[in-house]
């Protein structure tokens, strides 16, 4: 059974990127921001598949996290990191619920992340959507 983000987050405690102390069942918030690289190239403000599989392989990990929210506000980028990183969410998603939150952008390699979630939401003014994506 899928549950909305609002019925995950009355029930869990939401734990952000490396906020530590937190005890009991949480809800991971894995953000997935910048233009989708391989390797970062030049600029460290790319999304590349190396840190947001870590951030992925936290949440399997923990038994206290018992969902995850996927921030997404990218405009997409390499299909091959972008595939990386879809494949990593299924893996999450065979063990605890996943929830897709489409930001300012979420097109290309961000809008196929997405199609692994149990669940997508978007901003009303969000811009999504792709060409490529099968």
């Amino acid at each position: 059974m899928i549950q909305t983000f609002c019925q995950l987050a009355l029930r869990y405690q939401i734990i952000y990127k490396g906020q530590k102390g937190t005890t009991g069942p949480t809800i991971a918030i894995i953000n997935a921001v910048g233009a989708i690289s391989d390797d970062g190239g030049r600029s460290s403000d790319n999304l590349t598949p190396k840190p947001f599989i870590r951030q992925i392989n936290q949440a399997l990990r923990n038994p206290q996290v018992k969902a995850a929210l996927i921030r997404i506000d990218s405009p997409g980028g390499s299909a091959f990191a972008s595939d990386l990183m879809w494949r990593k969410i299924l893996e999450l998603k065979e063990k605890k619920p996943v929830v897709a939150s489409m930001v300012d952008v979420a097109a290309s390699g961000g809008y196929y992340m997405a199609m692994g979630c149990d669940l997508v939401c978007a901003e009303e003014l969000t811009v999504t959507g792709s060409i490529g994506v099968l």
